[in-house]
């Protein structure tokens, strides 16, 4: 008896799970961000903890995914469940969004009127799908955004975003008569951002309505002046400046630029995925570097034009946003291109790598060196070489180059484990003790009580090295060794970053990828072309990103020019011009891995 009721509950149990599973396969399935989640309707009498276990997830995975359910659930409200795979891991995919809508989530003080701006659809439609938001949208809020139905396959809204980057056009250029363009002042709109909507410069606008400096009325009309139409998809720069000479300007850049192109030479076509941010104040005042990235890979184009290379250029602002990235990526025109670069950010190299791989292009990650699919994807190029080529450059140095000198480790206590920095020393210490090489540490944890005479060596050189790559956890102790640097010969080891923060009266050593010494002429003439398109001062920095944007960009347009597109393992076969700040020498681990930039450069400053 007790087995046949055994056997019933086994049973019972069997119909169940495949209830549950049957439930989970009939629940409409949306990709955010990357992740799956089924799309649940609440039902009655139901709580966290009975959902949850419905899907085998607890309910802070619920609550972090349908932030909304902290004010409790509803009859009828839709909500987000994390999909899980075999590992019990919610695992990254690429996105495959809706045919008919987009899933988006609310950000912060985001209002229904602005998202209905965003995406090009009307409060009714939204509402529509979305009906539980009709007393208010909340922060984390999911909505089903349909998307809008296509009048028009040239319609503008399909084109790459346009983007406000050079004094003048560095293309071949069509200027339409001047008219004006009547705008409806909306609700929440500035200056600022109509500006931006018809890439005009605010004193240009203000020139023809003297009334909107003061005030813009809603529902008031403004008169828009017209600006310069390109056929490769380059447009002019931000804040150009009113000039009554403008357009003869204009005009004789154009003639210098039009050159004659070679029959046999087919438009180089790469794809810039930046964020220039011309859509929103910039937060950070550091993003202007990618504008000049950017401008500097202009001026690169525009010398190969000059020799007679065609191009069709594509320039998309991601933003920093992943829904930005995701619907670039869903654009025609990406598929066919032979070079992308970008983006900047770590965050959205996930979506571009995945891309790259099943269409095939080349892609040029600039800046960062977190590239999950570096080892598994061969149209990956990376140009910050990482830790690994800076580890094994400074293991070389410290063996070879510096093997008399005395090596401190100064270790700062309750450094994060990931810290690059940390892991850094720990391998050089191996590296080291392999070596039979003999080293100091010393042990940092208040600022006010460190001697670090205990650990130099007089009538040697004392190459004293951080076990972090954060110049914050730093700065505490700097002091401590400066103070001894007339007693020792100290030289500190630098990250990069640090140069523009780190006290000069200490004698410091980095590794970058950069040259150290530029070349006098070729930086003179660079600097000559950059005066003359952008028409402002040349960026005071280090590195500077429109040389970097030239360099990298010159390298490419040679190395696609010489062996094209699908260059494959020609990479290092041609004789490239060196760049004026970066020369890379990219190389692979593999047949199947991507190529990361192994040039790098010893720098010092002297102590002032």
């Amino acid at each position: 008896m007790k087995k046949q009721l055994f056997g019933f509950i086994l049973a019972g149990f069997f119909l169940i799970s495949l209830s549950i599973i049957a439930q989970k396969n009939n629940y409409p399935v949306t990709t955010i961000h990357g992740k799956e989640y089924y799309q649940y309707t609440v039902q009655q009498s139901e709580g966290l903890l009975s959902i949850g276990r419905k899907f085998n997830v607890s309910a802070d995975e619920i609550t972090k995914a349908s932030p909304e359910v902290k004010d409790g659930l509803k009859i009828g409200q839709q909500i987000l469940i994390p999909i899980k795979n075999k590992s019990g891991k919610q695992a990254f995919i690429k996105p495959t969004p809706s045919s008919d809508f987009i899933l988006y989530k609310v950000d912060k003080k985001q209002t229904l009127f602005s998202i209905c701006r965003k995406f090009n659809v009307s409060e009714e439609d939204i509402l529509k799908y979305n009906p539980r938001i009709k007393k208010g949208l909340k922060m984390g809020t999911v909505l089903l955004i349909p998307k809008p139905v296509k009048e028009n396959k040239n319609k503008e809204a399909d084109k790459p975003v346009p983007v406000l980057t050079s004094k003048t056009t560095l293309a071949d250029q069509t200027i339409k008569k001047q008219k004006f363009t009547t705008h409806k002042v909306l609700q929440d709109e500035t200056l600022f951002s109509i500006s931006r909507r018809y890439k005009v410069d605010i004193t240009d606008i203000i020139k023809l309505n003297s009334d909107a400096e003061k005030r813009l009325v809603v529902g008031s009309d403004l008169k828009i002046p017209n600006v310069v139409f390109l056929k490769s998809k380059e447009v002019k720069k931000e804040n150009q400046p009113s000039d009554s000479n403008l357009a003869k300007t204009k005009n004789k850049i154009a003639e210098k630029i039009n050159q004659p192109k070679y029959a046999d030479h087919k438009p180089l076509k790469i794809a810039f995925l930046l964020p220039l941010m011309v859509d929103q104040v910039r937060k950070d005042p550091n993003d202007i570097r990618f504008v000049n990235f950017y401008e500097g890979s202009l001026l690169a184009i525009n010398e190969a034009k000059k020799r007679g290379q065609s191009f069709e250029i594509y320039t998309f602002d991601t933003e920093n946003s992943e829904d930005r990235i995701n619907e670039i990526l869903n654009n025609a025109d990406l598929k066919s291109v032979d070079l992308i670069i970008g983006p900047a950010f770590s965050n959205l190299v996930p979506f571009v790598e995945n891309f790259a791989k099943d269409n095939k292009i080349n892609t040029l990650i600039p800046f960062t060196s977190k590239i999950p699919d570096i080892d598994s994807n061969p149209y990956l190029f990376q140009f910050n070489p990482g830790q690994d080529t800076e580890l094994d450059f400074l293991s070389d140095l410290i063996i070879g180059k510096y093997k008399n000198t005395h090596i401190v480790f100064a270790e700062i206590q309750d450094i994060s484990l990931t810290d690059e920095g940390k892991l850094r020393v720990e391998s050089l210490q191996k590296i080291l003790k392999k070596s039979h090489r003999s080293f100091a540490n010393i042990d940092l944890s208040n600022p006010d009580n460190v001697n670090f005479s205990t650990v130099l060596k007089k009538g040697e050189k004392n190459l004293v090295i951080f076990n972090t790559d954060k110049y914050s956890n730093v700065s505490p102790f700097i002091n401590s060794l400066t103070t001894k640097s007339t007693l020792f010969d100290i030289v500190l080891f630098e990250q990069y970053n640090w140069r523009n923060q780190t006290d000069k009266s200490i004698h410091t050593l980095y590794i970058s990828p950069f040259i150290t010494k530029f070349n006098p002429s070729a930086i003179t003439e660079f600097n000559h072309q950059y005066d003359q398109y952008f028409g402002r001062d040349i960026p005071n920095e280090s590195p500077r990103y429109d040389l970097l944007g030239y360099d990298l960009t010159n390298y490419f347009i040679s190395l696609i020019s010489n062996s094209g597109s699908k260059f494959g393992n020609k990479i290092n076969s041609g004789n490239f011009e060196k760049g004026i700040q970066s020369d890379p020498l990219f190389e692979r681990s593999s047949n199947n891995s991507g190529y990361i930039n192994q040039r790098v450069y010893l720098g010092e400053d002297k102590a002032k």
